[in-house]
């Protein structure tokens, strides 16, 4: 028990230290860095089943092979990392359940005190999977959906079938009563684009008796792909400039996620965040450094600079924080 009251300590001292070191940079204007990362992203699957509109991945723009990340390789990374971290995702640039050892690797973190979160397209998740899942300890289920209609929803996830996820998702919540569990808790992420607006309505009536947590989520697009903004301006993370797509909105200076997260992809490359797909601004890998030798980096310092005098960096032209 003194054991679990120290952990506690540790990650909310941590938490505190995030919050002061960006402030203080934010202010000051200099930057400070006296926590640990909060939160790490794990790829431990760069493979993908879909092949989704506007992701790199479904699109095959992401450099590195696709590839599972061993559990040698994992176990590794998070002997390792300091037991002030947090939260800790195990995706990024594929599908989690494609990895047969994903359950494995979700138990080593639930021992090890660590929330655990995964997002999926949710495609394989029979109730095998379902009892697998919910008896590994995990924290929080990402399921995305974009769409009520086979047609509607393929139309982005390309591949997907919509039935799947219906099914996946009812798996997942019959499962937790017959085990008694309270976790994961699911969450339906639906992002909106023009071709699949009409149906958020009929979603949310759909889904507002069932134990899910529902999440609306603009869409990250390209510039030239003014077809796909949706008519309502609330689901917009963009507007229209010269027939092109612009961020409604500015950056925070600096970007609080450099003082927050950091992303370990399968091949040992470090990703600053989401954006970062191909992990191309930061040339160390987790192979040869520590987390804490990564973290308080010239390099990984130098880009907080950039972002705290208004230097945007190409990969933030599509973030809306």
């Amino acid at each position: 028990m003194f054991t679990n009251i120290k952990l506690i300590i540790m990650k909310n001292v941590n938490m505190v230290l995030f919050a002061y070191s960006y402030l203080f940079s934010k202010i000051f204007q200099k930057i400070k860095v006296y926590n640990l990362p909060v939160a790490i992203h794990i790829e431990t699957s760069s493979k993908c089943n879909l092949s989704c509109l506007f992701c790199k991945q479904g699109q095959g723009h992401i450099d590195r092979p696709s590839a599972i990340m061993t559990l040698t390789d994992f176990q590794k990374i998070i002997t390792k990392l300091p037991k002030s971290i947090y939260w800790i995702t195990l995706y990024f640039q594929g599908e989690p359940l494609l990895d047969d050892t994903i359950i494995d690797k979700i138990k080593y973190l639930r021992t090890n005190n660590y929330f655990v979160e995964i997002s999926t397209n949710a495609q394989n998740i029979n109730k095998e999977m379902a009892t697998a899942l919910v008896e590994s300890g995990l924290n929080r289920i990402i399921i995305s959906i974009d769409g009520i209609s086979q047609k509607t929803y393929e139309k982005y996830r390309i591949k997907g079938k919509i039935n799947n996820v219906f099914e996946a998702i009812n798996n997942l919540i019959e499962t937790k009563k017959k085990l008694n569990k309270q976790n994961p808790k699911i969450i339906l992420q639906y992002i909106v684009f023009k071709h699949n607006e009409s149906e958020i309505n009929q979603f949310k009536e759909m889904m507002k008796k069932l134990d899910v947590i529902i999440r609306i989520k603009n869409a990250q697009l390209e510039d030239d792909a003014v077809d796909y903004l949706p008519n309502n301006k609330k689901y917009r993370r963009y507007e229209i400039i010269n027939d092109k797509l612009q961020l409604k909105k500015s950056l925070p200076k600096p970007c609080y996620r450099l003082w927050k997260e950091i992303i370990f992809l399968q091949n040992g490359q470090i990703a600053i965040c989401c954006h970062d797909k191909n992990g191309e601004l930061i040339n160390e890998t987790w192979h040869n450094k520590t987390i804490k030798q990564i973290w308080s980096s010239k390099e990984l310092n130098a880009i907080r600079q950039k972002t705290l005098i208004g230097d945007k960096i190409g990969i933030c032209k599509n973030c809306d924080i």
